[in-house]
């Protein structure tokens, strides 16, 4: 299941760092998590970093300390800034892997035919999406380029702005509207659409 709200968890810092292998709690108190492993009952470092305790799913977790970025894989549901649109494809540049607090490594520039912009018809794909727009989608291909789709409630734009004066836009029923300068948009929008939390990125 998708997560939808960019909620990362709660986290109790212990400001506590461990080795590979040393001993961070049992199985009777926490879950193992990102970062360990379970040996015999014993909760155990799987690599150097920071002991942390997720509260809210009761796992153990151990932080790198190091920020080593991640690559792109096939299946990952990214967030894409639109930088252009063309006559069958959207141009965007992936800017955050959903589920990772890392920085991407490699090519970012992705690109969404209009096949993939939605389940139903789309003739022209300055209807559904606008440079500026931020958009969440799931890559379907990784080489030769970046390919994605944003077929499925779940995906499509997040937060957009405003072509005419650059303004968010918000949803006012079955369209988009600009407190600004009034202006009523369309878009190809994601079902939480203007609650995603972009500063937790």
């Amino acid at each position: 299941m998708i997560d939808l709200t960019g909620n990362k968890g709660d986290l109790m810092t212990k400001d506590n760092i461990v080795l590979p292998g040393e001993k961070v709690s049992t199985s009777e108190e926490l879950l193992p998590g990102d970062g360990t492993f379970e040996e015999e009952g014993i909760i155990r470092a799987s690599r150097y970093g920071e002991y942390v305790v997720d509260n809210k799913h009761r796992r153990a977790i151990v932080k790198p300390l190091t920020s080593i970025p991640v690559e792109i894989k096939k299946g990952d549901i990214v967030l894409a800034d639109v930088r252009s649109v063309r006559s069958n494809m959207v141009i965007a540049d992936v800017i955050h892997i959903v589920g990772k607090n890392r920085k991407i490594s490699g090519d970012t520039n992705g690109t969404l035919k209009v096949a993939e912009i939605s389940k139903g018809y789309v003739k022209d794909p300055a209807t559904e999406y606008s440079p500026g727009d931020i958009i969440r989608a799931q890559v379907i291909q990784i080489k030769p380029n970046l390919q994605l789709t944003t077929k499925g409630k779940e995906f499509g734009v997040i937060k957009a702005v405003c072509s005419r004066c650059r303004h968010s836009l918000e949803e006012k029923g079955n369209i988009l509207e600009c407190n600004n300068c009034k202006n009523k948009e369309k878009r190809n929008r994601a079902i939480d659409y203007g609650k995603y939390d972009l500063k937790k990125l």
